[in-house]
């Protein structure tokens, strides 16, 4: 088979269900995202490693929508339960949006899409017949096989297949996300996917966690940086949400931002990954994102809690504890306890003599960068 004809729509599909033994993929308004996807992964021309490395990774994101669609109809009446004031964590990548929410999942009063069910969506079994779900030990072998590949996505993202999954994973099963043109260059479909209205694509998350929640009532512990993007379809799916927007200066963060993107297209598009074209792209995207978050929060009645990334790196728990209080929320001693001792158990790393990463590293310049954010970085005080 060619490399054109294994990244084809139909061959994907079929080839799903070959996997799964399911054939029905849901609402049929998926396909308009995985056929422009497709077809401009189709034209990037990858080699054969990278194509088959790419047919694997969609298609376990065909797979996670297929098991969803099935459990969502055997258990159809988890549709009826309601997502009640969840707790969402939007902010700037590379802001702490990732330690935060470890911490925050540190708390049983919360519960969050385990990495395992957004890749095999089901109700959550008991946690000690986890070791014996075949789609369990499927994903920890599959995430042990990428972060071989990619060490660095480890320290970023905190990777394991029994912990919290940011809700990306769960809205990339609608084939309309950001996380596709963070893994491959896709521009068409990238254009596409930023001019769209989501929230069909939050509606479509929101049933996913009824159904991983069944019989839990426990309020949901959600993260998405790209939310910052949608943050008015949130909001409409979720009108109730308690959100919490991390803030970090651009300058420093999008070299950092720029070089984890290019880290995940490099394993996936090899030589095609452009770090000229993800400066641009991630500089415009979230320079977008910021901004229409700023007209969604100042038109909403809903209660916002900011967090400095460097008032949070100063003193993590502190900011924790005010972030409950915000929320009217109650951080019992136990808990506390757990938050002190994964920090003592994940010391911050120290920072190295200058920066890491340079903007010049992707196209791009400290002065545009200033320029670019100027709105954002007046209000959080940067400029």
């Amino acid at each position: 088979m060619s490399m054109a004809d294994l990244l084809a729509p139909e061959t994907m599909l079929a080839a799903s269900t070959a996997r799964t033994g399911l054939s029905d993929f849901g609402d049929p308004g998926f396909r308009e995202g995985f056929d422009r996807l497709l077809s401009d992964i189709r034209a990037l021309d990858l080699p054969e490693a990278f194509a088959q490395a790419t047919a694997f990774r969609i298609g376990q994101f065909l797979d996670a929508r297929a098991l969803a669609v099935d459990g969502l109809r055997r258990h159809g009446e988890v549709l009826a339960t309601p997502v009640r004031r969840p707790l969402i964590i939007a902010g700037l990548v590379r802001s702490g949006t990732t330690a935060l929410h470890q911490l925050l999942s540190l708390d049983p009063q919360f519960q969050g899409p385990e990495h395992w069910l957004t890749v095999a969506p089901k109700p959550r079994p008991p946690r000690d017949r986890w070791q014996d779900d075949p789609h369990y030990r499927a994903v920890a072998d599959s995430i042990a096989a990428f972060v071989a590949s990619a060490p660095e996505m480890l320290d970023d993202h905190m990777m394991s297949a029994d912990g919290i999954e940011e809700s990306l994973f769960i809205l990339a099963t609608g084939f309309a996300s950001n996380m596709w043109p963070s893994m491959w260059p896709v521009p068409r479909y990238d254009l596409w996917y930023r001019d769209r209205d989501d929230r069909d694509s939050y509606r479509w998350l929101a049933d996913v966690l009824r159904l991983i929640g069944k019989g839990d009532d426990r309020r949901w512990l959600l993260k998405n940086p790209t939310d910052l993007f949608s943050l008015g379809e949130v909001l409409d799916v979720f009108p109730d949400a308690m959100i919490v927007q991390t803030h970090r200066d651009p300058v420093e963060a999008m070299p950092s931002i720029c070089n984890l993107i290019l880290a995940a297209q490099r394993v996936f598009s090899g030589d095609r990954a452009d770090p000229v074209a993800i400066g641009g792209r991630e500089a415009e995207m979230w320079a977008v994102a910021l901004d229409r978050a700023e007209r969604v929060r100042a038109g909403s009645a809903n209660r916002f809690f900011d967090i400095e990334f460097r008032d949070f790196t100063r003193d993590q728990l502190g900011t924790v504890k005010r972030l409950y209080d915000h929320f009217g929320l109650t951080l019992d001693a136990s808990t506390e306890a757990a938050m002190q001792a994964w920090l003592d158990a994940h010391p911050r790393r120290a920072a190295v003599a200058g920066p890491r990463y340079r903007p010049e590293d992707f196209g791009l310049t400290a002065d545009g960068l200033r320029e670019r954010f100027a709105d954002y970085r007046a209000r959080r005080g940067y400029a």
